[in-house]
């Protein structure tokens, strides 16, 4: 396995970082300045330290329950679970796994086990047993912490997938698992003199996170401590939030950034709208990370009269485009929140392209050019490239856009990470951008497979899994259908097997009543007579979007 590892950081230095190339003295490509030096002691060391500097500070609000916790209380949580975890005697390449929503102690395994070096992978927490079967089997934790309540998903996670996963319970446990309570036992003295690990090598692997590449397979995409270091050196902001868990990237980036500049957190578990404002007046709340749908939903909705928002002053969006609706609407109607979107890649370590509020310039362009998902990033080069003849484009015309960082993923986990690059390791991002004189730019389409609903990231190979279980159906596929403000509503595409009938809405609500909210069909599905397929076999799903959208099928 570290064998295996090493060939892809091999991979990726002969590769991602050759500067050498004469490929990359393309007068169209976008080279960018390096991000300044980063701390070369990892992240446990930097988080750790960064807490010890502000005990009094409010760490995080959960607002689910109305509890809060100081910098020095949640240190002390933290540091007890260290200890604990420390006493399970993983080895240095073992895994730390997560599965929790958020509340008071969910994020305390997580930055315990930065503490020790581990590396860590959080779950999704509403995807199903099956679904998370899969995930286990790419990527295997020594131990998981779950919350009570999923417990039983979980044990049947690992029945299926035939794994045997030390888990620890955090909250009531009636079911003979270990339980969080005994991981916060800890003597004063070791809480006293306890110093995090100091990673020697910080371009190795800290966070796996899921992600789809360009395929929408479902890989572990390895993150170092370099790439989130970097990350996280921004603007110090006093009060955040983020509708999300874990799993996610951007979640992640928040976190460690508030952890290492002493600010605030408040932890929501869903995102409802008519309670928003009251969040912001209660908590005074500065900053919201949101997706598209939710920011048309903030958009669209009436702020009460009696309650104070005037501490909002910034909203950043990502994962899909922005429609220019909705930018007027907000801009309207927020005249004192700045709005801003970016665009970013999981397999890039987070945005890679926005603009910056504290540039000038930046400010001016997002304002004219309300569309944009913003400008180039310290760090990262950039090409378009024509998806067929491989020649490097300028100004104006749609391409793949395809990156170059130190910043990026240090591989897939446990798989071939080649196929993530192009011949002179170049990072493929299946979207189809263009750009224009001042670098500012546009996402046109996507050449990738997965899907984005929401604020969620769906592997077209679950739908599909579930269409061809429907005795009517031969071969299936599941594309992605655009939606203004809610990114794609997936849509199953089928042939039926010979002698065999099925009408498109009762395949479509045997597969709904199948799969959990997000992967339903709600684009429905269209029965056709023939798949394309490339010449090895494979669907030629673009083919199929594309008819779809054209009205061909």
């Amino acid at each position: 396995m570290e064998n295996e590892r090493a060939e892809l950081h091999a991979f990726k230095n002969n590769n991602v970082n050759s500067k050498n190339s004469h490929i990359d003295d393309h007068p169209n490509i976008i080279k960018m300045p390096d991000v300044p030096p980063v701390k070369r002691f990892g992240l446990g060391y930097e988080i750790f330290h960064g807490m010890k500097l502000n005990p009094n500070t409010i760490a995080q609000y959960v607002a689910d329950t109305d509890e809060s916790q100081t910098y020095a209380e949640l240190l002390d949580l933290c540091t007890r679970v260290a200890i604990n975890l420390k006493n399970e005697n993983l080895l240095d390449d073992d895994i730390v796994g997560l599965c929790v929503e958020n509340h008071k102690h969910s994020c305390a395994p997580y930055i315990a086990s930065l503490f020790l070096g581990y590396k860590l992978v959080a779950l999704d927490p509403g995807l199903t047993a099956e679904d998370k079967s899969k995930l286990l089997l790419k990527v295997t934790p020594r131990i998981m912490f779950v919350d009570a309540h999923l417990l039983q998903n979980m044990i049947d996670t690992l029945e299926i997938a035939k794994l045997d996963i030390k888990l620890v319970v955090i909250g009531e446990n009636a079911s003979g698992q270990t339980s969080f309570s005994q991981f916060l036992e800890a003597p004063g003295e070791e809480i006293d003199r306890f110093e995090p690990v100091i990673v020697e090598d910080i371009e190795r692997t800290a966070i796996i996170f899921f992600g789809s590449g360009t395929t929408g397979v479902t890989k572990g995409i390895c993150i170092s401590h370099y790439g989130l270091l970097a990350r996280t050196e921004g603007p110090t902001i006093s009060v955040s939030t983020i509708f999300a868990q874990l799993n996610w990237i951007s979640y992640t980036l928040l976190l460690i950034g508030t952890l290492r500049k002493g600010t605030t957190r408040v932890l929501v578990n869903n995102f409802e709208i008519d309670k928003l404002w009251q969040l912001i007046e209660n908590y005074k709340i500065s900053f919201i990370f949101a997706s598209v749908f939710q920011v048309a939903a903030i958009a669209e909705s009436e702020v009460p009269n009696d309650v104070d928002i005037s501490a909002f002053r910034f909203l950043v969006t990502g994962g899909s485009v922005l429609p220019l609706a909705v930018v007027e609407k907000m801009n309207e109607r927020f005249p004192n929140v700045i709005t801003v979107q970016g665009y970013g890649l999981t397999e890039m370590g987070g945005p890679v392209f926005i603009f910056s509020i504290m540039n000038p310039e930046h400010r001016k362009w997002r304002k004219e050019k309300p569309t944009s998902c913003g400008a180039p990033m310290s760090g990262i080069w950039y090409k378009v490239v024509d998806v067929e003849t491989e020649e490097i484009l300028g100004p104006g015309k749609p391409g793949e856009l395809r990156m170059k960082s130190k910043l990026g993923m240090v591989g897939y986990y446990n798989m071939d990470t080649s196929e993530g690059y192009d011949s002179e390791g170049w990072l493929k991002t299946g979207d189809i951008v263009k750009y224009d004189e001042d670098h500012c730019f546009y996402v046109v389409d996507r050449l990738k497979e997965m899907i984005k609903y929401r604020c969620w990231t769906i592997s077209p190979s679950a739908i599909e899994d579930v269409l061809m279980s429907h005795p009517a159906v031969d071969i299936a596929a599941v594309i992605g259908i655009p939606h203004e403000e809610e990114s794609d509503f997936p849509m199953g595409i089928v042939t039926l097997k010979k002698d065999c009938s099925a009408s498109p809405e009762e395949i479509a609500e045997y597969v709904n009543q199948r799969v959990i909210d997000r992967q339903k069909l709600r684009a429905g599905v269209k029965i056709i007579s023939e798949m394309p397929f490339t010449s090895t076999g494979k669907i030629i799903k673009r083919v199929l979007r594309r008819k779809v959208m054209n009205g061909e099928l």
